[in-house]
């Protein structure tokens, strides 16, 4: 569950947090290991529309500043979506259920 939670909150860097729990925890129980998994797989996705907006942002805070508010939005929009599957995961591990993300590339089985 803890996973799942430290990507709500570190955002962009989220995936840091998921893989130290993820090598912490892999060989206590196929359960634990694959919500951390799951965890890291979609914090590994999301890094990816993260530097996308931030390269955003910037790109068009030089060249176009009045288009610079479109990277913060997907950023946020980003940071939103991990806020709710997020929460909905580790709800899921809390209950003993297993959960898939819907949009998470499985670089981590």
């Amino acid at each position: 569950m803890v996973a799942h939670l430290v990507g709500m909150v570190f955002a962009c860097a989220g995936w840091l947090p998921a893989l130290v729990v993820y090598l912490a925890v892999k060989g206590r129980s196929p359960f634990v290991r694959h919500h951390a998994a799951e965890a890291l797989n979609l914090q590994l996705t999301l890094f990816v529309p993260y530097v996308i907006g931030v390269g955003v942002f910037v790109g068009f805070g030089v060249f176009v500043p009045d288009l610079s508010w479109t990277g913060s939005v997907l950023i946020v929009a980003v940071w939103l979506f991990s806020l709710v599957f997020g929460a909905l995961a580790a709800t899921a591990a809390a209950r003993d259920a297993w959960y898939r993300y819907p949009i998470a590339v499985h670089l981590v089985k």
